[in-house]
């Protein structure tokens, strides 16, 4: 018998205080009386999401496929963590493609999700990388999917692991030597230079520290994602605290200037070089990390050029994506990232890069002409916004008042379409959402361990790549 939502949320909102804090990890005799009230608040949004939600989270409705699963295509995502594998998959949504999800983490983000078919569980990519590749591969060679999507540093890892797959065309991704140019922070701002691309001032830093840019500055680790060692430096006391911390540390570090502008981000995919598609977007909402946890859609022809000067110059195979700084309708380029990133805002404004991928995958009809994406487009993540904001403001209240005008589409969520976990379409992603959201709300300060939790469980280290790397020669 179905339950009504309204049931559903008096039931919920009669669950005592002390037990929703004794499951949290806290309780009221630990003096956590904060939390209580905190927890109420939840209820009340939850109500307000019930009341708006087109699917009843309970109706125990199974998941429809779209057409006849018989002749329904298979894709594999490579990784169900990061938020871009997340929103690969709502990007995916209405594609018709069954889609199956590999992960070695016991609840991914992509588990609370109708539109995934299976999680397909393997292993640790950085603890056994060649175990993972020959899994893959077995799954690839066999027929049974239509094409593998590389979400975040899998790509780096298949570009170097293509010997292990029956055919180089199933996989949407650069030869090694192209990734090599740009993997690295400090080998792409190398190239910048020889190309001609704008790009902040930088130096390498050696062993005493020294650098050639003035403060305020950055420093990063040759490699690096999600904003990880990446710290900046405004006067000589923050030069001293982290010197130790990074020369530590394996890698070459870069100094790079800082430059005061806009955020944004443009992304492509080509195929052996032919720029098909481009997209562009600029930061409106930051999320942890500096991450763009709000973007809106422009037309920004100049990064677009420079895009294509890179990627015609690499014979670029795949997804990428460039970081820039805009100052003085300049872009400044501050790094690469020679994967796909965070889709559904392109997928949004009309450029569904999964999608082309596959179709270079498959060998499907292709477009003839550049496609770009259309302008004042905007999109959210109401996860990330929490986590950025736990990160900068470390407050409860602004948390709350954050998922409330979420909730009620006020102020900044105004026709702006939330991309990471959309209730009202994908109820199952809720869940996630709310984990986060109370995680937070016992302490703001989870959020670095969330943030190095979800980081742990999708990126792929330089060394891993580098044993990879080793067997092939």
């Amino acid at each position: 018998m179905k339950m009504s939502r309204f049931v559903v949320i008096a039931t919920l909102a009669r669950i005592p205080a002390n037990l929703m804090c004794t499951m949290a990890g806290a309780s009221l005799q630990e003096g956590k009386w904060k939390l209580a009230t905190a927890i109420s608040v939840l209820m009340v949004v939850i109500a307000f999401i019930g009341i708006k939600m087109k699917d009843k989270i309970l109706s125990g409705q199974k998941n429809k496929q779209y057409g006849d699963a018989r002749t329904q295509k298979k894709v594999l995502l490579s990784e169900g963590s990061s938020l871009t594998s997340r929103e690969t998959l709502t990007s995916l949504c209405n594609s018709g493609y069954i889609i199956d999800i590999l992960t070695s983490a016991k609840r991914p983000m992509t588990l609370f999700s109708k539109w995934k078919n299976k999680l397909i569980f393997t292993y640790n990519v950085n603890e056994n990388p060649h175990e993972y590749l020959t899994h893959v591969s077995k799954l690839i060679n066999s027929g049974a999917y239509e094409a593998l999507i590389p979400t975040h540093e899998t790509a780096w890892l298949f570009s170097e692991g293509r010997r292990y797959f029956s055919s180089e065309n199933v996989l949407p991704v650069a030869a090694p030597a192209s990734f090599h140019m740009v993997q690295s922070k400090i080998s792409f701002a190398e190239l910048a230079d020889s190309l001609c691309i704008p790009h902040p001032r930088w130096n390498i830093v050696h062993a005493n520290m020294a650098v050639e840019v003035s403060c305020p500055y950055w420093i990063k680790d040759e490699y690096g994602t999600a904003g990880c060692s990446v710290y900046k430096v405004s006067n000589a006391r923050d030069k001293k605290k982290i010197a130790d911390m990074l020369l530590a540390g394996k890698n070459r570090l870069m100094a790079q200037e800082h430059i005061e502008g806009r955020y944004g981000q443009v992304q492509a995919v080509f195929n052996k070089g032919k720029m098909l598609a481009v997209h562009t977007s600029m930061q409106r909402g930051s999320g942890a990390g500096g991450s763009a946890a709000a973007r809106i859609s422009v037309q920004y022809p100049e990064a677009q050029k420079y895009m294509e000067v890179l990627g015609t110059h690499l014979a670029w195979h795949g997804s990428i994506t460039l970081d820039f700084i805009e100052k003085n309708g300049v872009p400044y380029f501050i790094e690469c990232n020679p994967r796909m990133i965070e889709p559904a805002n392109a997928t949004q404004a009309g450029i569904n890069f999964p999608e082309l991928l596959i179709k270079i995958s498959s060998g499907g009809e292709l477009p003839q002409t550049i496609l770009t994406g259309r302008s004042g487009v905007k999109t959210h993540s109401i996860m990330a916004l929490l986590l950025g904001s736990a990160e900068k403001r470390n407050s409860r209240k602004h948390l709350m008042k954050l998922l409330f005008l979420s909730v009620m589409r006020k102020d900044f969520f105004a026709e702006s379409t939330e991309v990471l976990t959309p209730v009202g379409k994908d109820p199952q992603s809720i869940i996630p959402l709310l984990a986060v959201f109370v995680r937070l709300l016992i302490h703001p300060q989870n959020v670095y361990s969330i943030k190095q939790n979800t980081i742990d469980n999708y990126c792929v280290f330089p060394e891993t790549v580098n044993a990879i790397r080793r067997i092939n020669t």
